[in-house]
């Protein structure tokens, strides 16, 4: 018995480190599988392994270069488990050795298991009559396919399994299968001289060479199965197909003899069975569909008998679109395609007359266009017209309907015309049907007699079989002795699925586990318990089930998140599954609701600056941010991801708020300089102007600071007019401010109060300012007077003229080299001269009796006398030095006028003065 190429996969299955040798028992040798549009297919690969393995892998190598795809080591199964592997590796359209080998950490365990021959290509299903199944004529006509891509079902391997028989054809030894019910994945062959294309086919016939133009045109393998039935009409097949219970009776009946009947079922059924289960086994691009000689003999014969012919357009196309419908019904689907052969060349029975020469029939070639045109049956496809073909060589075909000699190669040509050219981009549009998918076996342990096996539900038959023993069970479930089984499952339209062979041994489950919780029970969601299992069980496999998932894990120990039962079974190294552990039922508290995360400014800041994170306190009783940090708000001086929980009163924690915010702190630019293009020191009135120079040349706006206030000045060079502490920053494209850049002490020195000059006496000139400076500077006539001390505010002035006074304030200033001077406004006075004989008094006449004397000489020991009008001397005083205003008081001298005399060696003067009251 051979196994069906998809997977098969324990639920339940035994540890890794009791196996490792691998075998593969699917795919077979030249098995072919059904590629996609896409020119892939998904090839499940089944296998056993007998040492310790943790890692499965599969190679794929073309078997010539350019026949396909090559795939490298890749992984099929991670950590199997049982002894038994499966997986699914997309393989490319091609030609292939596979290989599989086992890994245990790393390194290969045992033999690299290998399949020479395995396909992804093209499958197609042939029906019809003689001109599809075979003329039974191989030895002589027929050539087989040369490419050794080309493949099919070769059931004469088989013919002595239950439930074939056999009719042996003396030319080729051929048979016809009367069941159906053993169909079996069997063991492929190349379609060579002497295979059938099971399971019908009688020889390659011409199938070879169309075989050979495929592979070679498409670059893939190509398999082959063949339902024709020799002598068939559409008829016949069309009514098998709706009454399958009913015998069909034959087209050709004799006179005198009993009425020949199909066996019941046939000739559809086989059509059925192959679609159903090597069709969904495979999958299946096409059938190819070739019949209308019989149905064109039937009417010859009529003709003959003169009798009107019994085959009308209408009711072959009627027969046709009833019997593909069916095909499809039962199959599950409406994408199966049908590939239709215009031909219906043909004579009546024993055409060895020239009176009675084959001929085509346009009503059942009309018949056959007319369904390949209709909408209701698409997709359908025009096959070859073969009523052209080897036309001339009357009564040399075989029956006057087979084809012979070079016209085996003709209708080979017209087939591969017909799928290759005539239907453009038939491969790349004709939807085929893919591989339908195994079902998972399970394993149970009873005893060291008895394993239970089971299917899953949902199928409407199930079918056992021990490959050894023969012994076949139809329930889902079976208790079977240790041994190798195949299974099949029947779905509710007929399809049938097979699992490959596997073995099994029965053993003594092992004893029950038992688990214990490592933490509280109750917890908060959210969180999780460890939850620990103990076993007397050597290196356990553990099927841990959970409230939302079940698991098989290497580890006792699980990470349990959800409330709700958990409990756990173990396999021991026969994969036998113990009995269910204890129960550990946890009970989950609930959270406060995920926080929420506001912010006071924008979280992309210059350094030096933060932002404040603030979270949201719905059925909060404290916070835990991801800085750990546990305030409702934090500062973030720096880049980052930041989060927040709120924890409720119950101490759980809520979830990780869902608004994570992130900062990003912009780096401050480099600090600018500022340099001074003048003095920093000088008097009020003047200024220096500041240059501001930004630290590189990127693009900054100018910031300029004066005695800590941010000016609004933001050219490169400012000027600064008074007493400032100046600083400059630069501002970047981010908005970040450098820090200061050095700083410029700027420094405005006062200068002199104004002056002005007053004549406090006929010879005597006075400086006048609100504020005495450093020094008085006065001039006569443009001539600084030399002789005076910086601060004399008074001078003699006895030359009449023009004065001028400049009152300066002098700074010594460390950065400068000279003393800074800072100076008023020139004031000027012009001086009248005086006729009064080098000697003036004033007031005169005085209201109070006072006098001032000024000489305009440097008068020394000048006697002052004072006599009355009549000549007596009143008053008498000597003066050293007459150089400045002297105070003259006869205040206590009645009102009236005197005579004043001024005398010494070298002046003498008299004046009337008036005291006048």
């Amino acid at each position: 018995m051979f196994k069906k190429w998809l997977l098969i996969f324990f639920f339940i299955s035994l540890p890794t480190f009791m196996f490792g040798q691998i075998t593969i028992t699917s795919p077979v040798l030249r098995q072919v599988v059904q590629r996609n549009l896409n020119n892939e297919a998904s090839l499940a690969i089944v296998g056993s392994y007998s040492q310790p393995i943790d890692t499965i892998q599969v190679r794929f190598i073309p078997v010539k270069t350019g026949q396909g795809t090559a795939i490298d080591w890749t992984l099929l199964r991670a950590n199997p488990l049982g002894g038994l592997f499966k997986g699914n590796i997309t393989v490319k359209g091609g030609w292939y050795a596979m290989e599989v080998r086992g890994l245990l950490r790393g390194k290969v365990v045992g033999n690299v298991s290998r399949i020479e021959k395995v396909g992804v290509g093209e499958v197609f299903v042939i029906a019809g009559q003689s001109n599809a199944g075979g003329s039974g004529l191989r030895s002589a006509n027929e050539t087989p396919a040369s490419d050794d891509r080309v493949n099919c079902a070769n059931f004469l391997k088989d013919y002595s399994v239950n439930g074939y028989k056999q009719e042996f054809d003396p030319q080729n030894t051929s048979y016809t299968t009367y069941t159906t019910s053993n169909f079996s994945i069997i063991q492929f062959s190349q379609l060579s001289k002497n295979v059938t294309i099971g399971p019908l086919g009688i020889g390659p016939y011409y199938w070879g060479k169309v075989g050979d133009a495929l592979a070679s045109k498409l670059n893939v393998p190509i398999m082959f199965f063949n339902a024709g039935w020799a002598g068939s009409s559409v008829r016949a097949w069309r009514e098998s197909a709706e009454k399958p219970t009913v015998p069909v009776l034959g087209d050709f009946q004799d006179p005198g003899v009993p009425l020949r009947y199909f066996p019941v079922g046939y000739p559809y059924e086989n059509l059925n069975a192959v679609l159903r289960y090597y069709g969904i086994n495979l999958g299946v691009r096409a059938v190819l569909w070739m019949e209308g000689e019989t149905q064109n003999l039937v009417n010859l014969e009529a003709i003959a008998q003169g009798k009107k012919p019994p085959v009308t357009i209408e009711n072959y196309l009627d027969n046709l679109q009833r019997l593909i419908t069916k095909s499809r019904q039962d199959l599950g689907t409406n994408k199966l395609a049908w590939v239709v052969a215009r031909t219906s060349y043909s004579s009546q029975r024993g055409c060895d007359s020239i009176l009675a020469p084959p001929k085509p029939s346009p009503i059942i070639v009309n018949a056959q266009n007319q369904a390949i045109t209709t909408d209701a049956l698409r997709p359908i496809y025009p096959g070859p017209f073969t009523d052209n073909i080897q036309v001339d060589f009357i009564g040399e075909r075989d029956r006057c309907v087979h084809f012979v000699g070079k016209g085996l190669d003709q209708v080979a040509d017209a087939w591969i015309k017909a799928l290759t050219e005539d239907n453009k981009d038939f491969f790349g549009t004709v939807e085929p049907i893919s591989p339908d998918t195994i079902p998972n076996v399970s394993l149970e342990c009873l005893s060291s007699q008895l394993v239970r096996l089971s299917l899953p539900e949902g199928y409407q038959q199930y079918r056992w079989v021990n490959e050894v023993t023969s012994q076949e069970y139809t329930t889902r479930v079976v208790d079977v002795p240790s041994g190798t089984y195949i299974a099949k499952v029947t779905r509710s339209n007929g399809n049938i699925i097979q699992v490959p062979s596997f073995s099994v041994k029965a053993n003594v489950p092992p004893k029950a586990p038992v688990i214990k919780a490592l933490s509280d029970v109750s917890f908060c969601i959210g969180t999780t318990v460890n939850i620990q299992s103990t076993t007397e069980v050597e290196n356990p496999i553990y099927q841990w089930t959970a409230p939302t998932t079940n698991s098989i894990s290497a580890t006792g120990t699980i990470v349990a998140a959800n409330e709700g039962t958990y409990k756990v079974r173990v396999v021991d190294k026969n994969a036998c599954l113990s009995p269910v552990s204890n129960e550990i039922v946890l009970t989950a508290k609930s959270r406060p609701v995920a926080p929420t995360i506001s912010f006071t400014s924008s979280t992309e800041f210059c350094d030096e600056q933060s932002v404040t994170l603030v979270s949201s306190n719905v059925g909060a009783s404290s916070y835990l941010w991801s800085t750990g940090e546990t305030t409702q708000s934090i500062v973030v001086k720096g880049s980052g991801t930041f989060s927040v929980q709120t924890r409720g009163a119950n101490n759980c924690l809520s979830p990780v708020s869902k608004d994570k915010i992130s900062t990003f702190v912009n780096p401050l630019p480099k600090a600018p300089t500022i340099s001074a293009l003048g003095n920093v020191v000088f008097c009020d009135g003047g200024s220096v102007n500041l240059r501001l120079t930004p630290p590189d040349t990127k693009q900054y706006s100018l910031v300029w600071e004066s005695n800590g206030t941010v000016s609004t000045q933001s050219a490169a060079t400012i000027k600064i007019t008074g007493t400032e502490l100046v600083k400059g920053f630069v501002r970047d494209d981010n908005g970040c401010l450098s820090k200061a850049s050095n700083a410029i002490q700027i420094t405005k020195k006062d200068n002199p109060t104004p002056v002005s000059i007053l004549q406090k006496g006929t010879y005597t000139l006075a400086a006048k300012s609100a504020k005495i400076p450093t020094e008085y500077v006065w001039s006569f006539e443009g001539k600084t007077l030399t002789d005076l001390a910086p601060l004399d505010s008074v001078i003699r002035a006895t030359d009449a003229g023009k004065y001028t006074l400049v009152g300066r304030n002098i700074y010594t200033v460390k950065e400068l080299a000279s003393p800074l001077v800072c100076v008023t406004d020139v004031v000027s006075y012009d001086l009248k001269s005086y006729d009064d004989r080098g000697l003036s008094i004033y007031p005169n006449p005085s209201s109070n009796g006072k006098f001032w004397l000024e000489s305009r000489y440097e008068l020394e020991n000048t006697v002052i006398t004072i006599f009355s009008v009549d000549g007596k001397q009143l008053y008498q005083m000597k003066v050293d030095a007459l150089n400045s205003p002297k105070l003259l008081d006869l205040s206590a001298y009645p009102e009236g006028t005197y005579i004043l005399r001024a005398a010494n060696s070298n002046f003498k003067i008299s004046k009337l003065i008036s005291i006048n009251r």
